[in-house]
């Protein structure tokens, strides 16, 4: 078995719901694609990461194309695929302090992404 290799900047990734059988931001249990692309300063000592969605999505009443996601879990490191917070950005978040920066809006505290190829992920 390999290691399991570390997420990079440039990785497709692919986001779906968690605990919620039917969460509001997945409409009809359907996933988002995205592609990573930064890491900035979390609310915990590991970075968090800005994910570019293929199209925008509509929670409530904010409309946006750019996730935020927070590893949901101590220790937890950023790889093939793991649980997290969910954050949705009508805007590109600054590289700053998570206190210091604008906030998105909240969406899920336990969605699950998985790192896909790209040729898997059209």
């Amino acid at each position: 078995a390999s290691m399991p290799q570390a997420l990079s900047v440039g990785d497709r990734l692919r986001l779906s719901g968690g605990y919620d059988y039917e969460p509001r931001w997945l409409p009809n249990g359907q996933s988002y694609f995205g592609t990573l692309v930064a890491f900035i300063p979390g609310q915990n000592a590991i970075p968090a990461a800005v994910v570019q969605l293929d199209r925008p999505i509509t929670v409530d009443d904010v409309i946006g194309e750019v996730l935020v996601l927070e590893l949901r879990y101590k220790g937890a490191m950023w790889k093939e695929t793991e649980t997290v917070h969910v954050e949705l950005c009508p805007f590109v978040p600054e590289s700053r302090s998570w206190q210091h920066r604008e906030q998105g809006k909240w969406v899920e505290s336990h969605a699950t992404y998985h790192r896909v190829d790209a040729e898997n992920a059209l």
